[in-house]
């Protein structure tokens, strides 16, 4: 008596994680499942042999098994499974593949989409949870959809901003060179009226500081000269000098003003010298112990840090963690 063959044999040993060899031109009986195009659904996939003649089913469709076979060889599915789908149209585990309102979606805007399935899978996450296997896929598929939501308005902003950003980048290249020249010659320009107009600067503020001095030396003689004249004048007659109106000696003479050295006025403002400070680190190890605790210093050190560790260098004083996330 001749044992009956098994024809699922090849479906149990992939169910179990250890597939035979794929055939193109030997399909397998079991269950699978496959895309409905390149993006499209999922769709179960049952092949059997009925009266020896090997049959195929694709979602609500009879198809060549041999022409699905590469298609869906490559994703058995447990019979329950299969039949779920094949009953209801989804899998078990399947989110929606479109917001739930009616059988309008395709009359909505993106916007509209994303904002009414985001809505729908935190609903649905509030209130279910991911507690076992089929949440765990729901909560897979609802964000797998939502990335395909992501990168299509991903796609659609660069459309729409690819022809303002050509037509600005146009009008860049037109006026860029006109600018940077018209700089150029400015800068050049300035750097010449900067040299002359310091050494200006500096002819006035002697000229001034020599003007003062010498005006404090005038002052100094006059009023030598009339202490002088006084004291001459108690020697000789101390009576006439005590009765007399004391002589008023001269002020000092105030510091010179600042200079203030200017040029043009006719075409725009009137340019003139400006002081600007500058800083510069003369010792790093000091200037960096000072502001080692300055948030925005400890962000650059752990961006450089661990840019190095994850190149592969060992940096000290930085740790290494791992840890899952869904992907």
């Amino acid at each position: 008596m001749e044992t009956a063959v098994d024809p699922f044999v090849w479906w149990r040993a992939a169910i179990a994680g250890k597939p035979g060899p794929i055939h193109a031109d030997k399909p397998e009986c079991g269950f699978f499942k496959m895309r409905d195009g390149k993006d499209g659904p999922w769709q179960p996939v049952a092949i059997w042999i009925a009266d020896g003649k090997m049959i195929c089913r694709v979602g609500s469709k009879v198809r060549d098994a041999q022409a699905v076979w590469t298609y869906c060889a490559k994703n058995p599915i447990p019979k329950e499974a299969a039949k779920i789908a094949f009953d209801t149209g989804s899998f078990p585990g399947d989110a929606p593949e479109t917001p739930a309102i009616g059988d309008n979606s395709g009359d909505l805007s993106l916007a509209e989409q994303i904002k009414e399935y985001a809505a729908m899978a935190l609903s649905w996450l509030r209130k279910t949870g991911v507690k076992d296997g089929t949440s765990k896929d729901v909560a897979a598929n609802y964000r797998a959809k939502l990335l395909e939501f992501r990168k299509q308005a991903d796609a659609e902003r660069e459309i729409e901003k690819r022809p303002h950003l050509e037509a600005s980048r146009a009008v860049d290249a037109k006026f860029k060179p006109l600018i940077e020249e018209a700089d150029a010659a400015a800068n050049e320009l300035r750097d010449a009226l900067t040299v002359y107009m310091r050494e200006e600067e500096r002819k006035e503020r002697e000229a001034r500081e020599k003007a003062w001095r010498e005006e404090q030396e005038r002052i100094a003689a006059e009023r030598k000269r009339i202490e002088d004249e006084r004291s001459k004048q108690m020697a000789d007659d101390p009576i006439a000098a005590l009765t007399s109106e004391e002589p008023e000696l001269p002020m000092a003479p105030p510091p010179p003003e600042p200079v203030k050295v200017q040029a043009g006025g006719q075409r725009g403002r009137k340019t003139g010298l400006r002081t600007v400070t500058k800083y510069a680190v003369t010792d790093y190890e000091a200037a960096l112990a000072h502001c080692k605790d300055h948030p925005t210093v400890r962000e650059a050190v752990e961006k450089v840090c661990c840019a190095q560790a994850k190149a592969g260098a060992a940096v000290p004083g930085v740790s290494k963690t791992e840890e899952k996330v869904a992907a």
